[in-house]
């Protein structure tokens, strides 16, 4: 028991370092043993690469980021969502957008290597990341969306 421990703290340790930019590999070696490295392993071990795991933002949605200045009639900031399909946060976003009708940009963080890297360079670790001009929601509650898109004129 106190070995499994001590392997997930080291992996912990490993996966926390090294952060979504750089692969982990697991294999095990000649004795049996579960290794886990930020290097290839060696030729002819069993294992890996790791993919790495995206959340999703669950309780309190976070709003950042200050909300425009009174814009002309009409001019409402661009809307963009970083999602994947299987969030259910996400599916609960696309619903509220669509019974409000509220035009807005999908991207799906797993379907595009562009996407992808756009939401990497957000710095933020799950989904949905909802931007509404420069107003970034992490994570989506209705209440905080009404509020969220009104302030931004919507």
């Amino acid at each position: 028991m106190k070995t499994l421990r001590m392997a997930l703290a080291v992996l912990l340790g490993i996966l926390s370092a090294q952060a979504a930019a750089q692969t982990i590999y697991r294999w095990v070696d000649g004795d049996g043993r579960v290794r886990y490295t930020s290097e290839k392993p060696p030729a002819g071990a069993k294992g890996g690469e790791l993919a790495s795991r995206i959340n999703s933002y669950s309780g309190t949605p976070v709003v950042s980021g200050k909300a425009p200045a009174a814009a002309p009639a009409g001019a409402r900031p661009e809307i963009k969502m970083y999602s994947t399909d299987w969030c259910g946060y996400c599916r609960q976003a696309r619903q509220y957008f669509g019974r409000n009708g509220v035009r807005f940009t999908e991207v799906d963080i797993e379907k595009s290597a562009a996407g992808r890297a756009e939401y990497d360079r957000l710095g933020v670790r799950g989904v949905p990341v909802i931007l509404v001009g420069a107003q970034r929601m992490t994570g989506f509650s209705e209440q905080s969306m009404g509020a969220l898109l009104k302030s931004a004129g919507y």
